[in-house]
């Protein structure tokens, strides 16, 4: 880490410099753990202070079925973790956005009662 205090500047703007609490910097004991953890496919999204999720979940080589399996599995990991304290409708809308094309709309009903049943 003191390495890193040099490109704190350039990184920390970025999103870049890692930290524990996302899992980008880990212990060498823990260091299997999660180099498993992450070739299995962990998922890990933020939100912002907008409430928002921007998450990748394909690149432009994959398949329409493999987008369709990772963008399944994104939207059910964040219905599935829904706080106890938020009350009605966890996930209101969600939309696909490329860099360059237009904005696709989804319809989540399924997501939102999986998060409704949690």
């Amino acid at each position: 880490m003191n390495g890193l205090k040099q490109m704190a500047r350039v990184l920390g703007p970025k999103g870049l410099m890692p930290n524990l609490k996302s899992g980008t910097l880990v212990k060498p004991d823990n260091l299997i753990e999660a180099v498993k953890a992450s070739k299995q496919g962990m998922i890990e999204f933020r939100v912002n202070e907008n409430s928002f999720i921007m998450n990748k979940f394909g690149k432009r080589d994959f398949t329409d079925e493999n987008l369709q399996i990772n963008l399944d599995a994104l939207l059910r990991s964040i219905a599935a973790r829904r706080p106890d304290s938020v009350k009605g409708r966890y996930m209101q809308r969600a939309v696909i956005k490329s860099s360059m094309g237009p904005t696709l709309k989804l319809d989540i009903s399924t997501y939102q009662q999986i998060g409704a049943k949690i």
